[in-house]
């Protein structure tokens, strides 16, 4: 049996400008995640993934701690976005029509 660790973390950031949203799930990949101070590897909420170009897929609704491992997430692909709460801004690239950034 796996061994359950709990730890707390800082309050979730809203990303919605509206809560008109739709999500699926999605596999948030651990290869490529600096780990902070902590030793964390955290994916931050309104990370356009799987890249910030004509791949994106939709944009991660929360942040996910990657730190063991590839983690389940959810991404919006239908909503209204607070570009002020992204850690980037969409690329030129991006073509999330059901997405719109405001």
């Amino acid at each position: 049996m796996g061994m359950v660790k709990k730890e707390s973390f800082a309050p979730q950031k809203n990303i919605l400008k509206f809560n008109h949203v739709v999500s699926k799930a999605y596999l948030v990949k651990a290869d490529g995640v600096t780990a902070d101070a902590d030793g964390h590897k955290i994916v931050k909420a309104g990370t356009i993934l799987p890249a910030n170009d004509a791949t994106a897929q939709g944009v991660l609704l929360n942040d996910v701690d990657v730190t063991y491992g590839d983690t389940p997430g959810s991404l919006v692909i239908h909503g209204f976005i607070d570009k002020n709460e992204i850690p980037e801004q969409p690329a030129d690239t991006v073509n999330l029509p059901l997405v719109i950034f405001m």
